[in-house]
């Protein structure tokens, strides 16, 4: 008998696939002089349960003690048999796994290849659920990604490499080996000076696709669309993961609709969208939303997520209310503090533009949406710059220029909008009357200090208007 006769009787004949041929590669290189089945009573119960399916689980344990025993050959050259009859993907794993360690790295590599090449419309649904399932962060693809991964790393092709960790980070966010092998590609693609850009493909693509094209078309690079968060008149955003460095972040980009002309419009409102970028880059704080990216190509900024929706849904939903008035204030306080001293004003303080970090009771706050920041003097001003209801009284003639004082008044109102919940604001802070009485409705029941500093913040004196 041949030396690869007794593996092809051992299974029968099989079937064509593209693990085939690798596998008679193999049993052409390993067959002559490993030990048989039908000469090993452990060697044979490892062919059975091959044959009868049992998952890696049981067949790992098995592979181990094989190897210990000194049948790591015969054990290589069943599982050969095995794949040429049924193409297994997690068996084809476990057999490229050793030959990848140091017996025929390169026919592993092979293996791998054509496992990933996996399935053709040949192939049945059950197997390509086996190889793709995305929820699935131990799947075949993404642990032959893994080791494709760490075989090109060490054989000097980080860029190589880089693509497959990005593969298994999609999948499993918080995978430490793909985590580790990806810093570790990226920083010799560093050293040679050749970091691939940090662009996005398919950005371009955010206005008028449908859903799963959106995901198609962000997951190839940097950047995996997830579900929209919201739209405004010019930008839309999206939660989405960030491959590149392993996190969820809030995608905001300006609508391409916007952009069809090149007047003095669309070259102010673009201006105003990367000013929230350039305000972003200069504040430091905790309750206020980090900036993470800028892409001005793609008209787009990555901010910090925050998985709590905004104020204005956390007092409708009964997360917070007046007893969180002390808490809140503080944190609105820091927040302003931190802007005003990076030499900005906010100018559209409001509860749908303060996020909630996390959808819990007593969750921080996060200041967001700086697209009407401005420095302060005489361009801060206008009818443009804020929402009427929170607006300080010298802005509501129009004229006056935003500060910081009347930053406070807006957020004073917010406090407000909080302590009275769940009734409304007063209609009167919704006419567009300068002579405003706003400290009036501050409630009698609202505890000290708070009261008398709500009602400093809502005075009509702006210079009265102190923390």
């Amino acid at each position: 008998m041949s030396s690869q006769q007794w593996a092809l009787e051992l299974w029968g004949e099989a079937e064509p696939h593209p693990l085939a041929e690798v596998a008679d590669e193999v049993l052409a290189r390993f067959a002559d002089g490993a030990a048989r089945p039908q000469e090993v009573a452990r060697l044979a119960g490892f062919a059975d349960a091959l044959g009868s399916g049992e998952p890696p689980a049981a067949l790992e344990p098995q592979l181990r003690a094989l190897s210990h025993a000194g049948f790591l050959r015969g054990a290589m050259v069943t599982m050969a048999a095995a794949l040429r009859r049924s193409p297994r993907p997690e068996v084809a794993v476990m057999l490229a796994r050793e030959l990848m360690d140091a017996i025929d790295p390169e026919l592993g590599v092979r293996l791998l290849h054509a496992l990933l090449a996996m399935p053709g419309e040949d192939q049945s649904r059950t197997l390509r659920d086996r190889m793709h399932s995305r929820r699935d962060p131990g799947s075949v693809q993404a642990t032959a990604d893994l080791l494709l991964g760490e075989h090109l790393l060490e054989h000097g092709d980080p860029g190589g490499a880089l693509r497959h960790f990005e593969a298994v980070l999609a999948v499993d966010i918080d995978h430490h080996r793909a985590l580790r092998g990806w810093q570790q590609a990226t920083r010799a693609l560093e050293r040679r000076g050749a970091v691939p850009p940090q662009s996005g493909r398919g950005l371009t693509l955010l206005d008028g696709l449908a859903e799963i094209e959106l995901a198609q078309a962000f997951g190839l690079r940097r950047y995996e669309l997830g579900r929209p968060l919201g739209r405004g008149r010019h930008a839309v955003v999206y939660q989405a993961y960030d491959r590149r460095v392993g996190r969820d972040v809030a995608l905001k980009r300006l609508l391409d609709a916007d952009l069809r002309s090149a007047g003095p419009s669309t070259r102010v409102l673009q201006a105003r969208f990367f000013e929230e970028a350039r305000t972003l880059a200069h504040v430091r704080s905790p309750y206020v939303v980090a900036l993470l990216d800028v892409q001005p190509r793609h008209r787009l900024i990555a901010l910090e997520l925050c998985r709590g929706g905004n104020l204005r849904l956390a007092i409708r939903r009964g997360l917070v209310g007046p007893a969180d008035v002390p808490r809140i204030f503080h944190e609105l306080r820091a927040a302003l503090d931190a802007v005003h001293a990076a030499g900005a004003v906010h100018r559209d303080v409001k509860p749908a533009n303060i996020l909630v970090r996390t959808p819990f009771r007593g969750s921080p706050i996060a200041l967001a949406d700086f697209g009407l920041a401005a420095g302060p003097g005489p361009k801060s001003a206008g009818a443009n710059a804020g929402t009427l209801r929170y607006l300080a009284p010298e802005l509501r003639r129009g004229s006056a220029a935003a500060t910081l004082a009347s930053d406070r008044f807006s957020a004073a109102v917010v406090l407000l909008e909080l302590a009275l919940s769940p009734a409304p604001l007063p209609d009167a802070f919704d006419r567009l009357d300068d002579a405003l009485d706003a400290d009036q409705y501050v409630p009698d029941d609202l505890p000290q200090p708070w009261r008398s500093s709500l009602q400093a913040l809502l005075s009509r004196d702006p210079d009265a208007r102190v923390w």
